[in-house]
């Protein structure tokens, strides 16, 4: 809406004979001023605001010039509902019709002109007296503005002490309305005072599609939000850092003070926000925990549950993190950020549900639009040695396994030796000779494309009259890698693992059609056969089908092209994703952390404390929604939104009647309960509680479906998530009131027996128990220390 009436001359007043003249008049007024030009609204309102106080009408226009001339900035058009609340509803002009041919029509014509209208303001008038609105009076009740402003407020759920500080600055006599962004992006795109210092901490400082996140991030956010950089080892990107005026800080976590003294340069620092980026920054979520520090966890790796310490210490070769810290780390973040829907899901029951967010990454169009207009692609091409004729087909990303550059060599050289593609020149760009594993993944490249009889050399290694003429070309990692996308006809993602790489958006940003692997959040970005294809991981053969389809077609190489070009500005925008970050930033709050461990641990010593296990101590809807999505064929997001959100405890009650004898198979196949993985934060508060000297004992009731396969199966997953000697502390029994003990923590709404139970029944908090009232309720293990206590 255009125009409002202001809270000024909403007070109530009794109705005069001219009430209704002075509103066929207003509205003369005011479609005379939808006539004029920005800078003669600008100079309208200059008068109006001088006259205002002598007649309510000049406060009128005085908020409509101002309107109006907002609108001609936005170049918007004033709408007949907007006419109509300016004119208090009396609005005299029918909708659909134009206003110029209504205004000839009018009973007050002639119509009027802007110097007119500013004529008639400018006379004088007699002052009306206002009633004065007393505290607890109705008189705002028919003003729009108080009627949209109460929406909003009760919409967003605002305590009093934010609606005091929002009409204290409305009603603030520098407030100004046209000084006001018209949207939040444009409100939290501004700096100010009480912003805390964000420190970013990298896993490194080399240049990979990570690290090149966390300066995205910082060219976003540097003008409105205080940064600084940590990062375990210098490298070639701290320059790039401190080109954007940042502070570099390189901190040993190999040192035995190392959180010590980290904790002294954060305070040194002023900082009161932290950024960990990538899955290997596990053990500064730890620390923020530990400091009570608000943070936030980008996380792009796609790492299964169960082979978190392979990839930790095999493939990533990270000394100091093994799944033990990782799980940790997720039950203590209190902000967890995905690239994907996928990648998020992964981790499913290793953090609070409320903790996890999706963002797309976004790309930087406005660099890749400037390059694309400065840059000549035959000159571009022509620096690599590539003539006009040569079919480039690029492969971009560091070469290693999980990348799969194996496989697209094997359809290159095919390509080339097989199918006739001659003129088809591979280009695999970002090779680096650091770590053992990824040398000789190199060197299996070779391998193949001399089994083949392809040439393949290293880029570093030719002269200036070799460049262009190996058939497959192996470069080092490269800073600037624009220039590779402009060049290629195809580009190729062959990975094994991966989450959502954001070579995949760039190349369709510069139109180049993409043949991927079809895993993990992939198809979240690309549509097979819209803007690419999508392909079997680790299948060489079908990289080579897709990668001959669009050699012979160039017109289908100009139709993904362009597909793809429009998906990126649809899904993958840079200023999204900055906007989505700033609100983070601004919003983040610690995690629902505790009262200090030692308080919560003296009023327990000695006491017993009894522990369900399914839907407590192991996030049992996980893995029913895992399976149960797989047998029915049903979507893995359709089944979760069931049974996360589900009313019923049992689980069969929750589903058609169709569906539920599938239900009681699923809870009965082999090994369901054994691989159950803990709730974040269980195991290591049992620990915590039993080491302290607290009698723990795991009570849990067999399912009737499966009793004994379900009983011997819940010794076996205890084993392995908290050790053998935690089995002489498990009791499997249906009748949960003949065990003793001071507490029982269980989700089960109600938990009864032959028996009145001695133990206070502490309810863990799920979907299905929303309902019972007069129990303590403990909504996630972070929160044990504050809740079990309290209890007793």
């Amino acid at each position: 809406m255009f125009c409002s009436v202001p809270f000024a001359t909403a007070r109530a007043h009794a109705h005069r004979p001219d009430e209704d003249q002075d509103d066929l008049d207003f509205t003369s007024d005011l479609y005379a001023l939808t006539e004029s030009s920005t800078d003669e609204l600008l100079n309208s309102w200059k008068v109006f605001t001088v006259l205002k106080d002598d007649s309510d009408q000049h406060r009128r226009l005085e908020n409509a010039a101002w309107r109006l001339h907002a609108m001609q900035r936005l170049q918007k058009t004033p709408t007949f509902e907007a006419a109509s609340k300016v004119t208090g509803g009396k609005c005299a002009f029918k909708p659909g019709a134009p206003i110029a041919e209504q205004l000839d029509e009018a009973e007050f014509s002639p119509k009027r002109t802007l110097s007119g209208a500013l004529g008639k303001v400018n006379q004088a008038r007699a002052p009306v007296e206002m009633e004065r609105v007393h505290s607890g009076d109705l008189a705002f009740q028919d003003s729009w503005a108080a009627d949209q402003l109460l929406g909003v407020c009760l919409k967003n759920n605002l305590k009093n002490e934010t609606i005091d500080d929002i009409l204290q600055v409305l009603q603030h006599m520098n407030f100004q309305p046209e000084d006001v962004p018209n949207t939040s992006r444009e409100l939290r795109e501004l700096p100010h005072e009480t912003r805390p210092v964000c420190a970013i901490f990298t896993h490194s400082l080399e240049r990979n599609g990570a690290n090149n996140f966390c300066l995205y991030i910082a060219r976003l956010l540097k003008k409105s939000q205080p940064l600084t950089v940590f990062s375990p080892k210098a490298g070639p990107m701290k320059e790039d850092f401190e080109k954007l005026g940042l502070e570099v800080t390189i901190v040993d976590t190999t040192a035995p003070s190392f959180l010590k003294d980290l904790s002294g340069a954060l305070r040194e620092r002023k900082v009161g926000l932290v950024l960990a980026n990538t899955i290997m920054r596990c053990d500064i979520i730890l620390m923020a925990a530990e400091l009570q520090m608000p943070s936030v966890w980008v996380i792009h790796e796609s790492w299964p549950q169960d082979q978190l310490d392979h990839y930790a210490k095999e493939v990533f070769m990270c000394k100091d993190i093994d799944a033990a810290v990782i799980k940790r780390a997720f039950a203590a973040a209190g902000t967890i950020v995905s690239p994907s829907d996928m990648q998020r899901h992964l981790y499913d029951g290793m953090f609070r549900p409320e903790a996890g967010h999706t963002i797309y990454n976004g790309i930087p169009l406005q660099q890749l639009n400037q390059f694309k207009q400065k840059e000549d692609r035959r000159k571009v091409r022509a620096a690599l040695g590539y003539t006009d004729e040569d079919f480039v087909v690029l492969h971009l990303g560091t070469v290693c396994s999980r990348k799969g550059q194996v496989f697209s060599a094997t359809a290159c050289s095919k390509l080339i030796q097989e199918d006739g593609c001659k003129n088809l020149k591979q280009l695999i760009v970002g090779a680096r000779y650091i770590r053992d594993h990824e040398i000789k993944y190199i060197d299996e490249i070779f391998k193949v494309a001399a089994s083949h009889g392809v040439s393949c050399k290293r880029w570093e290694n030719l002269t200036e009259d070799e460049i262009g003429k190996p058939q497959i070309t192996i470069m080092d990692i490269q800073a600037a890698v624009l220039r590779f996308y402009m060049a290629a006809d195809v580009v190729l993602v062959a990975s094994l693992n991966e989450v959502l790489p954001l070579v995949i958006c760039e190349s369709m940003a510069f139109e180049r059609p993409v043949v991927c692997s079809d895993i993990d959040a992939i198809p979240e970005a690309l549509t097979d056969g819209v803007e690419g294809y999508l392909v079997p991981p680790a299948n060489a053969d079908a990289i080579r089908q897709k990668v001959l389809k669009l050699y012979r077609d160039p017109e289908l190489r100009r139709r993904m092209g362009q597909a793809g070009r429009a998906r990126v500005l649809r899904q993958f925008s840079y200023e999204h994703m900055g906007e989505r970050y700033r609100e983070l930033l601004d919003t983040v709050r610690s995690s629902p952390s505790s009262v200090p461990v030692t308080q919560g641990l003296s009023e327990l010593k000695g006491k017993t404390v009894l522990v369900d296990m399914d839907n407590t101590l192991v996030d049992w809807d996980g893995e029913f929604i895992r399976r149960f999505a797989k047998a029915s064929g049903r979507a893995i997001e359709e089944v979760e939104e069931i049974v996360r959100n589900r009313k019923k405890f049992e689980i069969e009650e929750n589903f058609p009647e169709a569906d539920r004898a599938l239900v009681l198979d699923v809870i009965a196949s082999p090994g369901f309960y054994e691989v159950l993985e803990p709730l974040p934060g269980a195991v290591e508060a049992l620990s915590t509680l039993v080491t302290s000297g607290v009698d723990v004992k795991l009570l849990s009731a067999p399912h009737p479906v499966c009793a004994a396969s379900c009983a011997r199966e819940k010794f076996l997953s205890v084993e392995r998530l908290l050790g053998e000697e935690f089995l002489e502390r498990l009791i499997i029994t249906r009748d949960k009131t003949h065990v003793q003990g001071e507490i029982l923590v269980d989700d089960k709404p109600q938990v009864t027996g032959r028996k009145a139970a001695v133990w206070k029944h502490v309810l863990f908090n799920q979907s299905y128990n929303q309902d019972v009232q007069g129990k303590v309720r403990m909504h996630s293990w972070s929160q044990w220390a504050e809740t079990l206590p309290g209890a007793l």
